[in-house]
């Protein structure tokens, strides 16, 4: 456990001073910042205006950031994790687990950040159509998507030794999957869907349980990620 805190806090440290998250975080707030004068000056819509800043910035700039470093969580950190482990001083299991609760917290950490001040403000000064409940069930569906991508970068990193492989793996597997299930109009599986679906949620005229399904569906996706990530690398030759 000791040893799992150390690796913890050592990768948090890292990710607050990582340019990754420092411009990810300074591309979330200018934008923001834009959307709300808009939003206040031309009497737009609540829900469209917060489905738009979703849609058009927090999704495709987290999905790059979090691609990024979580797909490099492991695999770019070869040399020290076998230093740390054939040397008995850290075991696999911890090393990986810190490894998760660093970059999956990191991703909710500044998601909730961002988001739960915009929204807040938008819904102040825009035009107010969206629902107390609608609003909610919406940023948990894309915050879960954002965990999955995260869980999912950092098994792609436990499979493949280069970096550059594994986040463009990371940064494609999500987006084809996406359109591809949305084709298949299996809606509650493609992210490109939940994404499409926001203004519709944000209004509360999507129905509760196809919002928990959805939930339901990103968490426990973000599970079977992370127990992979836990096997593979307890199997995984260093």
């Amino acid at each position: 456990m000791q040893a799992f805190l150390v690796l913890l806090r050592y990768d948090l440290s890292q990710m607050g001073r990582s340019w990754i998250v420092r411009i990810w975080v300074f591309l979330l707030f200018i934008p923001a910042v834009f959307v709300l004068g808009v939003a206040a000056n031309e009497n737009e819509l609540a829900s469209e205006s917060l489905a738009a800043y979703i849609t058009a910035v927090m999704a495709p700039l987290s999905w790059l950031a979090v691609s990024i470093y979580s797909a490099s969580a492991v695999s770019g950190e070869a040399g020290v994790a076998t230093d740390g482990i054939l040397s008995k001083s850290v075991t696999r299991t911890e090393y990986i687990s810190a490894k998760v609760a660093a970059r999956v917290g990191v991703t909710i950490i500044v998601y909730l950040m961002v988001m739960l001040p915009f929204t807040y403000l938008l819904r102040h000064y825009a035009d107010p159509d969206t629902t107390g409940t609608g609003v909610f069930m919406g940023l948990l569906m894309v915050g879960t998507l954002l965990a999955f991508l995260a869980a999912l970068g950092i098994l792609l990193s436990t499979i493949f030794r280069n970096v550059q492989i594994a986040v463009l793996c990371a940064l494609m597997s999500v987006l084809l999957s996406g359109l591809a299930l949305q084709f298949l109009e299996l809606k509650w599986l493609s992210t490109t869907a939940v994404i499409n679906g926001l203004p519709e949620t944000f209004r509360g005229d999507t129905s509760m349980l196809t919002s928990i399904r959805v939930v339901v569906v990103f968490i426990a996706l973000t599970v079977a990620a992370v127990s992979s990530s836990l096997w593979l690398f307890r199997q995984k030759d260093l």
